[in-house]
């Protein structure tokens, strides 16, 4: 064995890095000083032991046998903590040591840049530049490719150029590198191309292994679409490495998102602990101080020591606006879009957040401009592009304005529906504005835009693809709905859409958009109910179920917004909304809507919600209790004698009707099993068992209203005993409870036209019209009952909307109108009764009243 110092200090040193990571295994001390320390000392990198990285490096290059990658890999270390000087002299000193590596110049380069030294940067890029000209193309490694790559991109070349020819070759070349994949992730992320970025980043993770950088993008990548999936990838990274300042900070923003203000404090300190200038880790100081404290000195202060590094950083305030705009605070975040282009007019990330703010402010047209600016200069940035094509699409759309609102959509819609949403409006605005104390100074007018392509309301509303499922969006005073006749027609009622987002304009407007999102939706929620109850969120089975969940039970009203951050499922998000109509409903019987209206002002003055709860109702835990003790209760008092167990299927004996009527006499207020027992009576044909069973299970359950509740079961059965006076008053109790029951509305229009009850056709055709105001029989049935009820310029109005749907029979609608406008516009008449003429030539009808028409 050689006893020279330089191998005793290897093996020393070998045993300080593999001590927690290789466990057992025997030291070739030839291969140590072969770099064979190498794997380690990257693994220590990636756990985040920075310290130890630190020795371990220098040690290693102090002994002059290693390869470039240590300079890299100590270079990554001392930024990480910070250590902006000794990060400096390394990539120098790399430099100096390996001159012809284009990776380690390329690192000169950003590491200037990360500490501030902007004037150094052009020397080093041009030495890149120098140097790159120097080597064959054919001798490049993959690292050597990415770093001219980002090169290319830092002198403003095409980055679909640069993606042909530097990335995706240098992935090519050395698939297992991590180098390539994070700059075209990166490059993705920065163009607002999400799905690129997360095919990126997870085949980074498939082919170099297991990253918490990686783990950060895919975090980034999913964030605006699913914060779930991005939790999940940040949670990963932050195991692989606790002390990822990114992986921190990310999680701070996390929590900022879900006011857990305590938690992102925590979070913050622990990034600064490990880096004490971390430009990121104080920007979100800074708007924590703004939107937990409400607290301009301090936030201005972390503003000042986020910059300290470099004054002139437009990434600040951008990241700051783009923050406080995530929390609705638009014109704030706009404020630092401006501020962050006065610093770097050329910074275009600033420049696309604010052409978004504006969009959401309503100051389209500046949002266009900036946009077809950021085209010019980045044709690569989907977010700019996706713009551009909205703007071509709302062009053409019909404006309607008035002194309080301002409606957009197409004219198709317009015509379709727009006076009514206008009503709606009207009305909101009257009955909320007060109700909520929004003072008629803050009173702006609404702007209300309708899209009837899912595409076009995800862009307008996100500035990108997205938020299937989501029928409206509020911003403050700018609302953007999903069109009723969109893909989601008929399964939602776009009235209470339309009900909900407004008053979401009157309870942000009132906050200066100062009020957690439970507060915000909960209020929503309960006055869509207050104006309809079929509009709102009543307890149903499932809610029971999740509310009286000993193991995981509901959140308490301190801590609602988690429910919205922290939702699994679609299902867990709706009961997040449900959970924040009965706090609000809580808290206004319990303690008075005055009180309430009390805590809003408190709000807009930048009162914490829990303190601002403790100003003006009660102390916190006194809330918490009330509030679980009155959604238990509601939970108990929901079909207090029904047994909600699941039999099972052997239980049942697959639904044999011998098998359930045994096993309901044991247990006769199954509801799962008085189902079963229908379902089989109704395939027996067994009609009037039926009705009876269902009636069991109504008197059990009365408050279910869904497809399987005894009210809709006992109807069915109704329907074919032709007992249809019992069905149509069974369906009424239906339709007064529920919004969204399509067939209920269908069979009850059927039956009130079938019995000539005009007020009852008028009444299930509005419920209809409210799911989808596009069904051509829905409209001609709301004609003909005005018509009945003598309301002739109304069933004119509905008769001239049917033409627009394409009814199988235009010709029979002009004669109509004709008849209709007779007494009132023979002009307009006699033009409708040509009209049909000109479709039906010989009907008799037509040409005998053409003849009552003077010349």
């Amino acid at each position: 064995m050689i006893h020279s110092p330089a191998v005793s200090k290897l093996a020393s040193l070998f045993l300080l890095i593999t001590a927690p990571l290789l466990v057992a295994q025997t030291l070739d001390v030839q291969k140590a000083l072969r770099d064979r320390y190498l794997e380690p000392v990257r693994r220590l990198l990636t756990a985040g032991e920075y310290e130890r990285v630190s020795q371990v490096a220098v040690t290693i290059l102090d002994d002059g046998e290693a390869s470039p990658e240590y300079f890299r890999i100590l270079a990554q270390a001392l930024t990480a903590l910070g250590r902006a000087d000794e990060a400096i002299g390394t990539v120098q000193l790399a430099q100096k040591t390996h001159p012809e590596d284009l990776a380690i110049a390329m690192l000169v380069h950003d590491t200037l840049g990360y500490f501030g030294r902007r004037d150094k940067m052009a020397a080093a890029l041009d030495k890149l530049n120098t140097l790159a000209k120097s080597k064959p193309s054919a001798k490049l490694n993959a690292d050597e490719l990415v770093a001219l790559g980002r090169a290319a991109l830092v002198a403003g070349a095409d980055p679909q150029l640069v993606i042909n020819r530097y990335l995706e070759p240098a992935k090519k070349k050395d698939p297992k590198a991590q180098s390539s994949y994070l700059a075209l992730g990166e490059l993705a992320l920065e163009k607002g191309d999400y799905q690129r970025a997360m095919k990126e980043f997870t085949a980074g993770l498939k082919e170099h292994g297991e990253d918490p950088q990686l783990r950060v993008g895919l975090a980034r990548a999913f964030a605006p679409s699913d914060r779930g999936v991005s939790q999940q990838h940040l949670k990963r990274a932050l195991e692989i490495n606790p002390r990822s300042v990114p992986a921190l900070v990310l999680q701070a923003e996390h929590w900022l998102s879900g006011e857990k203000f305590t938690e992102a404090e925590q979070t913050l300190t622990a990034a600064l602990e490990v880096d004490p200038l971390n430009t990121t880790a104080w920007v979100m100081k800074s708007v924590l101080a703004t939107l937990a404290e409400n607290d301009p000195f301090s936030a201005n202060n972390h503003r000042t020591k986020a910059l300290e590094r470099w004054p002139q950083n437009p990434e600040v305030d951008h990241l700051i606006g783009k923050a406080l705009s995530r929390a609705y605070r638009f014109p704030e975040g706009a404020q630092h879009q401006r501020e962050s282009l006065a610093m770097d007019p050329r910074f275009l990330r600033a420049k696309l957040q604010l052409a978004s703010d504006l969009m959401r402010l309503g100051e389209t047209a500046d949002a266009w401009k900036l946009a077809a600016e950021i085209r010019t200069a980045d044709a690569y940035n989907t977010q700019a592009h996706n713009l551009g094509l909205l703007e071509r699409e709302m062009s053409g759309f019909y404006v309607q304005k008035e002194s309080d609102f301002i409606l957009k959509m197409p004219l198709r819609d317009w015509q379709v529906f727009g006076t009514r949403a206008l009503e709606i409006l009207r009305e909101a605005r009257q009955v909320l504005a007060p109700k909520y104390g929004l003072q008629p100074e803050l009173m702006r007018p609404t702007v209300v835009e309708f899209f009837p392509s899912q595409q076009d309301f995800a862009i307008r509303t996100f500035g990108s693809l997205g938020g299937q499922g989501l029928l409206g969006v509020c911003f403050g005073t700018v609302i953007t709905m999903n069109s009723p006749g969109s893909l989601a027609a008929g399964r939602n009622n776009w009235e209470a859409t339309l009900w909900h987002e407004f008053c979401h304009v009157v309870t942000l407007s009132t906050t200066h958009n100062r009020m957690p999102r439970w507060l915000s939706e909960g209020i929503s929620v309960y006055e869509e109910g207050q104006r309809d109850p079929a509009w709102g969120m009543p307890m149903t089975a499932d809610w029971r179920e999740r509310i009286l969940n000993e193991e995981e039970p509901p959140l308490p009203l301190s801590q609602l917004s988690g429910a919205f951050m922290n939702a699994k499922d679609s299902e867990a998000m709706m009961f997040a909304y449900f959970q924040s109509a009965q706090a609000v409903e809580y808290l206004i019987q319990a303690h008075g809507l005055e009180k309430l209206r009390a805590l809003l002002a408190d709000l807009a003055n930048g009162t914490r919600i829990n303190g601002a709860l403790a100003n003006h109702i009660a102390p916190i835990e006194q809330l918490d209790a009330g509030y679980h003790a009155a959604l238990v209760a509601a939970a108990k008092a929901y079909a207090p004698k029904a047994d909600f167990s699941r039999p099972s299927r052997d239980e049942l004996k697959a639904n044999s009707l011998t098998a359930l009527t045994a096993f309901l006499k044991l247990k006769p207020n199954n509801l799962a099993a008085l189902r079963s027992l229908i379902a089989a009576q109704m395939e027996a044909e067994d009609w009037t068992a039926a009705a009876t069973t269902a009636q069991k299970l109504y008197d059990l359950e009365p408050l279910a209203t869904g497809a399987d509740s005894g009210l809709w079961l006992r109807a069915k059965a109704l329907h074919r005993l032709e007992k249809h006076e019992d069905e149509r008053l069974l369906l009424e109790e239906v339709a007064d409870k529920a919004a969204d029951a399509v067939i209920v509305f269908q069979r009850l229009l059927e039956l009130e036209q079938g019995r000539q009850n005009w007020r009852g056709v008028q009444k299930a055709a509005g419920r209809l019209y409210a799911l989808n105001p596009f069904l051509p029989q829905t409209t001609q049935s709301l004609a003909m009952a005005e018509e009945e009820l003598g309301n002739v310029p109304l069933a004119a109005q509905h008769n001239e909307r049917l033409l627009l749907l394409k009814p199988p029979n235009p010709a029979v609608i002009h004669h109509k109108l004709a008849t209709l406008y007779r007494s009132t516009d023979a002009k307009l008449a006699k033009r409708h009764l040509l009209d049909a003429l000109a479709m039906a030539p010989r009907w008799p009808e037509a040409l005998a009243l053409l003849l009552e028409f003077p010349e």
